[in-house]
């Protein structure tokens, strides 16, 4: 019976396998759509690391991923599976760290770091095929998405003064973006880590298995050391040199999402003891995703809590009420 039990519909593994089948495929064939599946390939790959092992979900992945890889190459298709491989080993890494116990701290920034050197080995590569200096590639990209962009607000219902003033600024909008790049590929894949790691969280409570370090993540501050950083940074920004400021520009805006992940805890803290619905809760991160000058005040919320600490007024208001 054993050996046909993975025949059965309701068999663990091959309800897990076609979950994982969906969103592979949904990733590398569905352009419009696919990106939201690529972004939340981790939560699946992590979820079920966590519940049904590591070897049985690598097992399940690898599965609908070596499909996609073999038709692409024999068809010649033209899909990011690379990207879906580098996006299911993040959420294998994250089930990992996080099953042993680890930090916070650690559970992001190591799952972080597969997407970071995959967007560096990408580059170098790139450059080096076709003798180009990556650098050189990071604006071209940047280039290119910027003027998708231009191309997208052309299309809506905007002012053709407007979108014709957007075409003159194009090349301070790469520059700018360009200068920034390196913060903004950090910033980019812990947002994706984090966000996954979120919601794995609440998944696996559902399932009643929680991991006790992510079950902090409320509580969690930044290092003290970091107000040295990012007051450092921004007063090196005053220097004339391009290299410096270019350094310093990078560090003081990874140390403000730093506090702005800071002032996101807090906003947990304050939910969790007002016993908010989860519901209520994504639907003001989604506001903070949508309207970005939300982000301010809860970067600065952040910052000052090294010397406030919201979280003992929050409940000690609790408490009082």
């Amino acid at each position: 019976m054993k050996t046909f039990d993975i025949l059965i519909p309701d068999n663990p593994f091959l309800r897990m396998l076609l979950i994982l089948s969906f969103f592979v495929l949904a990733a590398a064939f569905f352009p419009a759509i696919g990106f939201i599946f690529l972004i939340f390939l981790p939560l699946i790959t992590m979820f079920y690391s966590t519940v049904a092992g590591k070897i049985k979900t690598a097992a399940a992945f690898l599965i609908p991923f070596l499909l996609i890889f073999l038709f692409s190459h024999l068809l010649q298709l033209n899909t990011p599976y690379l990207v879906i491989l580098i996006m299911g080993i993040t959420g294998l890494t994250i089930s990992a760290v996080a099953s042993k116990n680890n930090s916070i701290e650690k559970t992001v920034v190591y799952p972080a770091l597969i997407i970071i050197g995959a967007m560096c080995a990408f580059f170098v590569y790139s450059g080096f095929e076709l003798s180009v200096n990556p650098w050189k590639l990071v604006q071209q990209f940047i280039d290119q998405a910027i003027e998708q962009n231009i191309n997208l607000y052309a299309q809506l219902p905007f002012d053709k003064e407007e979108i014709s003033l957007m075409k003159k600024s194009k090349p301070i909008f790469v520059s700018f973006f360009t200068s920034i790049f390196p913060a903004l590929a950090i910033i980019g894949s812990v947002i994706i880590v984090w966000i996954n790691v979120l919601m794995g969280r609440d998944t696996l409570r559902k399932a009643t298995i929680t991991l006790p370090r992510l079950e902090g993540l409320s509580h969690w501050k930044a290092p003290e050391f970091l107000i040295w950083i990012f007051i450092i940074s921004g007063g090196l920004l005053m220097f004339p040199a391009e290299q410096i400021r270019f350094l310093s520009l990078n560090i003081f805006i990874l140390a403000c999402f730093i506090y702005l992940l800071q002032g996101l805890a807090i906003l947990s803290f304050l939910f969790q003891n007002k016993n908010v619905p989860v519901f209520f809760r994504y639907l003001f991160y989604f506001l903070i995703a949508v309207q970005q000058f939300l982000m301010i005040p809860i970067a600065i919320a952040g910052l000052f809590d090294i010397w406030v600490d919201f979280r003992r007024f929050i409940q000690k208001n609790q408490v009082v009420t």
